[in-house]
Order: C-alpha cells, then structure tokens, then sequence
C-alpha cells in the first residue's frame, strides 16, 4: 500500500509539473547530459547512470539536469524555478536512454529499478517498450 501511495504522489507529482507548461516543446531540443562529470541541480550528486538523467529547460533556455526525476520534481516544487518559466522537461527513455519529452512518455515504477534517489521510475518512449518490460 506504502507503494501504491508513493508512486500515486510520483505520478500526481509529474502530471502536475506537465500541466504547468505553457510553451511549445517544438522549438526545444535536449542538451547532452555529461554523465560521470555534471552535477545534479538539486542534489549536487554526479549524474552518472544514463538510464534516469533527467532535464528541464526553461523558457529563455537555461537548463538543469538532475540524476532522477524524484529530484527534479523536488527542485520545481523547492520553488528553485518558477513553473510558469518551464518550456519543457525531458526524461530518458530507459532501453535508447535517449532524452524524450515527459509529457507523452510511459513510466514504469518498480523497487527493481534501483535509480540513484530511489525514484525507482523508468520512463519509456513508446507503449511497445514498456510492454517488454
């Protein structure tokens, strides 16, 4: 049940942070993450494992990285950033580790995955991948 709740508040937490952009994500594109070298915006950790690198761009094109999405969601509710000057969040899809827009994305959460802050949420691109899983 303790489960069922946390990823309830993960999943809350990310559809709230997608209804807040207001921008087109057309005009944005990710920027490489520089794994084993780059530190996370929130927690200062090394971003290290490509599979739970994620990314939020604003709208006059700064961008933060982070080594999970809990810290990410943890950075935009720290109020580090203004919602309103979100254009676009990126999380890596967990089989190309390819940044791809969150909105639109299927998540996976499972205490298997064993991501750096203990997010334990693997996003996917397409349906046919999270099916495989």
């Amino acid at each position: 049940m303790r489960n069922y709740k946390l990823f309830a508040l993960i999943c809350s937490s990310i559809l709230l942070v997608l209804c807040s952009l207001q921008a087109c994500q057309g005009n944005n594109k990710p920027k490489p993450i520089k794994y084993g070298s780059e530190q996370c915006a929130h927690c200062k950790m090394t971003i290290t494992d490509a599979r739970f690198g994620t990314q939020l761009q604003t709208k006059k094109g700064r961008v933060f990285n982070f080594d999970d999405v809990q810290c990410m969601i943890a950075f935009v509710k720290g109020n580090s950033v203004k919602k309103e000057e979100i254009a676009v969040y990126y999380l890596p899809d967990y089989v190309s580790h390819k940044l791809v827009p969150a909105e639109g994305a299927y998540y996976l959460k499972s205490e298997a995955l064993k991501s750096p802050m203990r997010g334990n949420v693997a996003v996917f691109e397409k349906r046919v991948e999270l099916d495989k899983g």
